[in-house]
């Protein structure tokens, strides 16, 4: 299952302390892969490592065990009950390890079987073919802490109404964080994307997964789409008074497009402001799309013609992507994380990947990967040509009174990473 090597990079200090306290268990009928697998996590210092030969022997474990390891080595062809069946039963368990798939099978069904893991709710860290390199490995368990639900545990409802809503988007308790998007040439900030952000005055966060559908349900979201851009623009002011003139990408839903006076209301505010068009960008996801073509045809149309950017995120999602590109004014094509993730290590969806970027430049269009988490997956789209990328490897969302110290800080870090894409 993992091909030891002399050369293995360590990485036990970067390893999250769960991983250490919880263990991983290895699944693989095959009791050499198990073995090597045991020594290189070992190697990691990670001393808890739990071994099951098929499927059914793994889920007895689990039940047997006070504490649910941190992460499963799974194999997918097993004896008994194979790799996918386990799957749909850990999706059926209130407490699950997160998951690593290591397959001798072709990329496409390993490809497959991870988008099956990810759709079930199960936290996938990585998915390799066999022999997995210890390096791909380490990156992956460090990856443990990088998204919420890390530890797969089912969380509790989060108790909000649309009363609540209405409060905290009129009092602009919604506040904007901006992740930035980085020039992968140059490794310095070339824009960021605001995100929305609802913080209770009790002190919980509401997940922008509940607060935005609540908003669409119940004719909110123009409004949120409104003071998320009042904010964005007196940040904006407030970084130009720094001499910072960085553009800013914000998301549109696809009920807000239907909102026939939304336009309007969006250009007046940037005028107020005195800011110029073309340093923001709107994002519309190709779902958005097809819900009111001509509202959407209409309101898109209208923002690219006053100069504003225009999105397409999260390309490659939708079934239509090629016909979303001819029908839209797409100054910008986003490429989303699922085809990012796995593409350093699987040929078919490096492929797909330089696909998309080629499509972009052809286009003359700006290609922004989204999700970036590994170095491997950085120096790959700089390799692909690729223009800018935004994700965890290179900076977390942020306020944006905290921005102006990142984009000082973290700016070496930057710099480093891309000379050591060269090597």
């Amino acid at each position: 299952m993992i091909a030891l090597s002399t050369s293995t990079k360590l990485e036990a200090a970067c390893l999250p302390d769960q991983i250490h306290q919880q263990g991983v268990m290895v699944v693989d009928d095959s009791s050499m892969h198990r073995y090597s697998a045991q020594l290189c996590l070992n190697a990691f210092g990670i001393n808890q490592v739990y071994e099951a030969a098929n499927g059914q022997l793994a889920l007895d474990l689990l039940a047997q065990l006070e504490q649910t390891p941190a992460v499963m080595l799974l194999d997918l062809e097993m004896p008994v009950m194979d790799g996918i069946e386990v799957l749909q039963q850990l999706a059926l368990l209130p407490h699950r390890p997160a998951v690593v798939l290591a397959s001798s099978s072709d990329e496409v069904l390993i490809s497959a079987v991870a988008t099956m893991a990810e759709a079930l709710g199960i936290t996938l860290l990585g998915a390799f073919r066999k022999p997995v390199n210890p390096n791909d490995l380490a990156d992956a368990l460090a990856k443990y802490n990088a998204g919420a639900g890390s530890l797969a545990v089912a969380h509790p409802p989060v108790d909000t109404d649309v009363g609540q809503l209405q409060l905290a988007v009129e009092r602009a308790h919604i506040q904007v964080y901006y992740q930035p998007k980085i020039d992968l040439s140059t490794m310095t900030v070339a824009g960021v994307e605001a995100l929305a952000r609802w913080k209770t005055p009790q002190g919980e966060w509401i997940p922008p997964s509940v607060f935005i559908p609540l908003a669409e349900d119940h004719g909110l979201i123009c409004a949120l789409t409104l003071s998320v851009l009042d904010q964005v623009l007196q940040d904006m002011n407030n970084w130009w008074e720094q001499g910072q003139y960085i553009p800013v990408a914000i998301n549109l839903s696809a009920k807000s497009l239907a909102g026939f006076n939304l336009a309007n209301e969006i250009i007046q505010r940037v005028i107020r402001q005195g800011i110029p068009a073309y340093f923001i960008t709107f994002e519309i996801t190709e779902s958005a799309l097809v819900v009111d073509l001509p509202s959407a045809l209409a309101t898109i149309s209208r923002l690219r013609l006053k100069g504003f950017g225009i999105s397409i995120d999260d390309y490659g999602t939708g079934f239509s992507s090629m016909q979303q590109l001819s029908r839209f004014p797409f100054t910008e094509l986003k490429i989303d994380r699922s085809f990012i993730q796995g593409a350093p290590a699987q040929q078919y969806m490096r492929n797909i990947l330089k696909s998309a970027i080629e499509l972009g430049e052809r286009l003359g269009i700006m290609t922004v990967a989204e999700g970036v988490e590994t170095e491997a997956e950085l120096h790959l789209l700089q390799s692909l040509g690729c223009k800018q990328a935004q994700g965890f490897l290179l900076a977390r969302p942020m306020p944006g009174r905290e921005l102006m110290g990142w984009v000082e800080q973290d700016s070496q870090r930057k710099h480093t990473i891309c000379q050591t894409s060269l090597g």
